[in-house]
C-alpha cells in the first residue's frame, strides 16, 4: 500500500511541476523562489533547481557509475548515461 501512496504522490509532483514548468511566469517564480514554490507544493525545499536556457544546458552527473559497464565499452549503457545526464536538453538547432 506504502508503495502505491508513494508513487501516486511522485506522479502528482510530477504533474503539478510539468504545469509549472509549461508556463513562463511560473517557471521563472519556481527558478527565483524554488525553495517557497516547492514548499507550497509539499516537496523538498532543499533541493537545488536549475533551469536550462536556449544558451546554457546543464549535464547531470549520475551519483554511481558502473565500472565494469563503461570498461566493457557497453554501448546501450552510454546511451542510458547520456539520457540520465541530459534528460530532454536536445535541441535540433543548436543556439549560437
Amino acid at each position: 500500500m506504502h508503495a502505491n501512496s508513494s508513487s501516486a504522490s511522485t506522479l502528482e509532483l510530477g504533474a503539478k511541476l510539468g504545469a509549472i514548468i509549461q508556463d513562463s511566469t511560473a517557471r521563472e517564480h519556481l527558478v527565483e523562489n524554488s525553495e517557497e514554490v516547492l514548499a507550497d507544493l509539499g516537496a523538498r525545499s532543499d533541493l537545488t533547481i536549475l533551469a536550462d536556457t536556449a544558451d546554457l544546458v546543464h549535464l547531470i552527473i549520475p551519483a554511481e557509475v558502473d565500472a565494469a559497464r563503461v570498461a566493457a565499452n557497453d554501448e546501450s549503457y552510454f546511451e542510458e548515461l547520456g539520457k540520465l545526464a541530459l534528460g530532454t536538453c536536445m535541441y535540433d538547432d543548436i543556439p549560437e
